[in-house]
Order: C-alpha cells, then sequence, then structure tokens
C-alpha cells in the first residue's frame, strides 16, 4: 500500500465520527489523539481517574509511577481511558509521593486537554479506577450506565462514579487519604511483614492492613451514595499487563483513521509488507532492505521517527514506538509492545519494553514486561516456560504467587541493568534501580536497590543509584531533576523500612 489512507465514516467499534483537526502538534505526528473524536453520546466535562490500595500488586512497575501510567498497547493506561472518554478537563489522583515527579512529566507532555493532579474538582465529575481496562466502546458504555451518585465497586474497590458539587470534593478528599503517605508507609511495612510469615499465603486483602475499607463505607452512608457491583476488568498483576497485551495493540488499532504509510517514510527496496492493509507506518519513518512486517495474525503500527535496520522481521500485533531502534536482524514477535525512544536487537517476543529502555543485542526475551530506563546486556535470555510445563509462579508484593500462566518471562522495574549473559528464570521479578552482575541464575525475586553478583547481593548505593540514572537520562536529553532525584530518595527510604522486601 502507498501512501495514507483515512476511514471516514463511522466506526463500527465505537460509535464515533473521526475528523482531522490541522494543530501544529499533530501536523507530522502519528499520534490518533490529534483525531478528535466526535461521539453521539455526552462525554464527561470532568475526568479523575485515580489509584486505589490496590496498587502495591503491581509493584515494582508501580514503585516510581501511579498504576494508570504503566504502559499498554501502543500507550498508558491514562491515555486509553482519556483518548475514548475525550473529557474537557482531567484531574488525576496519585500517591502524594509521585506528584511532583509527574508534573514535570505532563509539562513535557503538554497535554492538549486542561490537566491537574491532586486538585479538589467541583461540579459533576466521572471518577474512573486507573487499573481498569476497557475494549471497544467499553469506556463509553460505562459512562453511560453510571447515574448521578452513583458508585460501581468490585469486591469492594471503586471502581467507577458519577458523583457533582460537595460530594465530589469529599469523594476526593477521600480517595487522597486512602493513599496518604502514612498510609503508603503502612503498606510497604505490610509487605515485610507478609514475605517474612507466609511467602504462600492466599491473596493478599489489604483491609487487613489498612482502615480502607471503613473509610469507604462511611463516606457512602454519609453521602447517600448508590452502590453497584460490577465486573469491569481491573489489572490487578504485573503479568496481566503481558497477557492483555496483544489485544490491546489490535482495539488500538481499531480506533486509528489511518492506513498505510505516510508520505514522509522510506521504505527501501526490499521491504517486505504482509496483509498491508494492516499496517501503519507513521513519519520520517526509514525500513532499510531485507526486512519483513507481517501483519498476518494481526496489526503492526509504528509511530513516527522510528528507524528499522536491515533484515529485521517484525510480526504483528506489534507496536513500535516514536524515536525507537530496531537492529539489524532483530526479531520481534507478535504481542509485543515497544516504547518511545527504545533500542532492540536479538529476538523479542509477547513482550513490552516500556519508553528509554535498551536491548540491543543478540539474547531472548520472551513473555516480559521490562520497565523504562531498562538496559539489557548482550547475549542475555530470560526462560519463559518450566521444564516440566508446569505453571509458573511468581513474586507479587511480598508472596510467591500462582501466576495460572505456563508461559512467563520476567518482570523488570525501571532504572535496573542486566550484565551481558546473564541467564534468568522464569517468573523472575526484579526490583527498581537494580543491578544483576552474576554468572548463576539470580533468585526468582531482586528486590529494589539491589547490587547482585557473587558471592553474596549488597544493597545499591543511592547516590551511585541517582548518578547513574542522570547519566542514562542525559543521553536521551532529559534532565534528572530535582523532584526526580528526591523520588529516588523516597522510594529507598520505603524500600528499606520494608527491609527491601520491594
Amino acid at each position: 500500500m502507498s501512501g495514507r489512507q483515512e476511514v471516514t465514516g463511522s466506526s463500527p467499534v465505537n460509535s464515533t465520527i473521526f475528523f482531522k483537526v490541522p494543530t501544529e502538534r499533530g501536523k507530522n505526528k502519528f499520534d490518533y489523539t490529534v483525531w478528535f473524536i466526535m461521539k453521539k453520546e455526552q462525554n464527561p466535562v470532568s475526568l479523575c481517574i485515580f489509584e486505589d490500595i490496590k496498587y502495591p500488586d503491581l509493584f515494582p512497575l508501580a514503585l516510581n509511577k501511579a498504576v494508570f501510567e504503566l504502559f499498554l498497547g501502543t500507550d498508558s493506561l491514562r491515555a486509553r481511558i482519556i483518548k475514548e472518554l475525550n473529557p474537557e478537563r482531567v484531574i488525576l489522583h496519585c500517591r502524594p509521593y509521585l506528584a511532583a515527579v509527574f508534573n514535570e512529566q505532563l509539562s513535557l507532555e503538554k497535554p492538549e486537554y486542561d490537566v491537574t493532579i491532586n486538585e479538589i474538582p467541583g461540579g459533576d465529575v466521572f471518577f474512573v479506577n486507573g487499573r481498569i481496562v476497557a475494549f471497544g466502546s467499553g469506556m463509553t458504555d460505562l459512562f453511560n450506565k453510571v447515574q448521578k451518585d452513583h458508585l460501581l465497586v468490585k469486591n469492594g474497590i471503586p471502581v467507577a462514579a458519577r458523583i457533582s458539587d460537595q460530594k465530589a470534593i469529599s469523594f476526593m478528599e477521600l480517595l487522597i487519604e486512602i493513599v496518604a503517605d502514612k498510609r503508603t508507609a503502612a503498606l510497604f511495612n505490610s509487605i515485610k511483614k507478609i514475605s517474612e510469615n507466609d511467602e504462600n499465603s492466599d491473596p493478599i486483602d489489604w483491609t487487613k492492613y489498612t482502615d480502607r475499607g471503613e473509610l469507604l463505607q462511611n463516606w457512602i452512608a454519609e453521602n447517600n451514595i448508590t452502590l453497584e457491583e460490577t465486573n469491569q476488568k481491573l489489572i490487578s498483576r504485573c503479568w496481566q499487563l503481558i497477557g492483555l497485551n496483544s489485544e490491546c495493540i489490535k482495539d488500538d488499532f481499531s480506533k486509528i483513521p489511518l492506513r498505510g504509510n505516510d508520505p514522509d517514510s522510506e521504505l527501501y527496496k526490499g521491504v517486505k509488507l504482509i496483509n498491508d492493509n494492516d499496517i501503519i507506518i507513521g513519519s520520517e519513518v526509514e525500513v532499510r532492505s531485507g526486512t519483513v512486517l507481517d501483519a498476518t495474525d494481526g496489526p503492526i503500527l509504528i509511530d513516527d521517527i522510528v528507524k528499522i535496520e536491515p533484515n529485521a522481521v517484525i510480526k504483528g500485533p506489534c507496536f513500535i514506538g516514536r524515536k525507537s531502534v530496531i537492529r539489524a536482524g532483530a526479531k520481534i514477535g507478535a504481542g509485543t509492545s515497544l516504547g518511545k525512544e527504545c533500542r532492540v536487537g536479538g529476538k523479542v517476543d509477547e513482550t513490552i519494553i516500556a519508553p528509554y529502555s535498551n536491548k540491543q543485542h543478540e539474547g531472548f526475551i520472551g513473555h516480559s514486561y521490562i520497565g523504562s530506563w531498562v538496559n539489557i546486556g548482550a547475549g542475555t535470555c530470560n526462560s519463559n516456560m518450566r521444564n516440566n510445563y508446569s505453571k509458573i509462579k511468581a513474586w507479587n508484593a511480598g508472596v510467591i504467587r500462582e501466576t495460572g500462566h505456563r508461559f512467563l518471562g520476567t518482570v523488570i522495574g525501571d532504572h535496573s541493568k542486566i550484565a551481558i549473559n546473564t541467564k534468568i528464570n522464569p517468573g523472575t521479578v526484579i526490583g527498581f534501580n537494580s543491578n544483576i552482575v552474576t554468572s548463576e541464575f539470580p533468585p526468582k525475586f531482586v528486590p529494589s536497590f539491589t547490587w547482585a553478583f557473587e558471592p553474596e547481593s549488597i544493597e545499591f548505593d543511592l547516590d551511585k543509584a541517582i548518578e547513574t540514572a542522570e547519566l542514562m537520562m542525559d543521553r536521551r536529553d532529559l534532565p534528572m531533576t530535582k523532584a526526580g532525584k528526591q523520588l529516588f530518595k523516597e522510594i529507598f527510604h520505603q524500600c528499606k523500612q520494608s527491609g527491601h522486601k520491594v
């Protein structure tokens, strides 16, 4: 397919009408947020995306970011919600210790909607849990379903609500109280107790360690709120993100009103496109000779300014983020998402690699979630299946838990580094800002701020950790700000309080 084609008219997926707005921001950018969506239903004026008490279950990925900032499909959970609902105003609710860095991130993003963090809202507000995953018109359907002063819950966890005026203000105050610093510290300490007492316990009920349930029930009674149960899907474990990624890529693709390759991109002689109707190539992309883009089993989306070196093979469903580089001979398997400015080589299969991470060399990573600012050394491989084909166990907030998966690789928190030729067992979880340096298999759980090497592991010096992160970020022309350094210190302190069990 040559040139760019536009999908016009109504989308069968979410009953929307697409039309392009020629803004400067969207002039040459592959990003379907520049295609404003005129919905047949009324959109929320104010949308609040919030965290709940379950955020420890998404550690280490959510140690240094709100749960709704986790990368899935072609963007964050937050972006997936906002793109469909298209609100006039967004309020983002997160743990207080994350707010300063989050504000800096938003100032760099320059979103086209009004956005604030942890602000007390007024008027009619639609509240949505940040762990929510919806497909097709699911978010719009949810918005239309929830009536005024109604709260949808799942197993006692708030999922969505439509609340107005003073009740909206008091609900936001409740949400802020639930994740206040004192309760975050208590949860870190609880993880320590859980991991020391019973590594194979049943699923964690965080209400045992906080007064969250009591706070919510009191607020419902005081404000005369109607309560309804829902079976809406919420992400509860890191490995669920891996399992849902293919479906999310397909869903995101179905909502993009563009097909084909941008005229400003260059596909060199010898590039092979298979099922090119399901391939989108953004602006200023270079695809070198011998590369195969195979969309037989799902779509391929390539964002702007991507470079794909010769003889790479990419199978859909797959997403490659803005300014990423695919090295020569790379094999990118189905179900893989690469965030912006990643550099990837070797073999990667059914894996999410969040923005700014590197796996440039030969080696295999499969059925895994790799956080941001991670560097994986040459020759590193993870196993994604046990030799006896049994289901895999993995660490989760202090507990070694059955995942229910026969295929599961590794979960690596942000800013961690993996040395060359490292061998990683199935279900291994590596924390935030850790270094793996060993000729043996690392432990199935490596705590945050660990320098792992033979004959034993030691604590990673905080100042050296910050210095390393600063150097890596500088290579992407991003500053390590005062707020960023303070976030490192806060996470280090919390991890130390928990006996480095997270």
